[in-house]
């Protein structure tokens, strides 16, 4: 869109003339009849008048009736114009005579609406977007990557009525129970054997000894040289995948 106030130079007579309201250039084409042998298409529009390029060459200070329509919004000009310049190959610039103020007033309006839409169109095409085909000099700096925070790892659960233990927990358990049981009934087997129990500070020290053999002994039988898991985590592990897939009760 072009609205300016230019000083423009008549072909026919070489004098220059100034302009008086400023000119919209029509980016469509707009097609002018001019009495009734002649006619032509509509190069710029202001309020006061038109630029026109003719079929047959214009007369100077020829009255013309002219008629034209404008589109987006959708307006009819009709009226008398005088030729006020005019060359040899058809172009010429014609002076609005009679034209009633509600068609003024459109031409006004008709004109700030085309500019409210380049206005928008061209906003657009702002220097703060950044087009897909920008390219930037090799001597650029590289982008700065910033790592997102791990996660904390989930820690599963075995839930049983009321009782929730994580799955290391539920397995010491189980190795625990069964290390307990494994020193009592051996405590049992020695206090039959000895046939009564010895003094405390004995019995005390026999105990701790038992323990101490039977962890140990249960460590090496269940490494990864041997059996591998424990018995505890096994448990463990079967209990939350059978967890995991326990059906999940749907309402019909």
């Amino acid at each position: 869109m072009a609205i300016s106030e230019l000083v423009l130079d008549s072909p026919s007579t070489g004098t220059g003339r100034r302009r008086k309201c400023p000119r919209y250039t029509l980016r469509s084409l707009a097609y002018v009849k001019l009495n009734e042998s002649n006619g032509g298409i509509v190069r710029d529009l202001g309020e006061s008048g038109i630029a026109v390029q003719a079929v047959a060459p214009l007369r100077l200070d020829e009255i013309l009736n002219l008629q034209f329509d404008l589109l987006s919004p959708r307006i009819r000009v009709e009226g008398q114009g005088r030729v006020c310049w005019a060359d040899s190959n058809g172009q010429g610039g014609i002076q609005f005579c009679d034209l009633s103020s509600k068609t003024r007033r459109a031409l006004r309006d008709w004109m700030f609406i085309q500019m409210l839409s380049t206005a928008a169109v061209a906003g657009r095409d702002s220097i703060f977007s950044f087009p897909s085909s920008l390219i930037l000099s090799s001597g650029a700096r590289a982008p700065i990557i910033v790592d997102r925070p791990a996660e904390p790892p989930t820690v599963p659960f075995l839930t049983w009525g009321r009782w929730r233990l994580s799955v290391k927990n539920f397995s010491l358990l189980i190795d625990f129970v069964i290390i307990l049981c494994a020193v009592l009934l051996f405590s049992t087997a020695a206090l039959i054997t000895m046939g009564g129990i010895p003094a405390w500070p004995l019995t005390a020290g026999l105990l701790i000894v038992c323990c101490l053999i039977f962890v140990l002994a249960y460590q090496v039988i269940f490494s990864e040289l041997f059996c591998g898991s424990t018995v505890g985590r096994r448990l463990a592990l079967l209990a939350q995948r059978q967890d995991a897939e326990e059906p999940v009760p749907r309402f019909r």
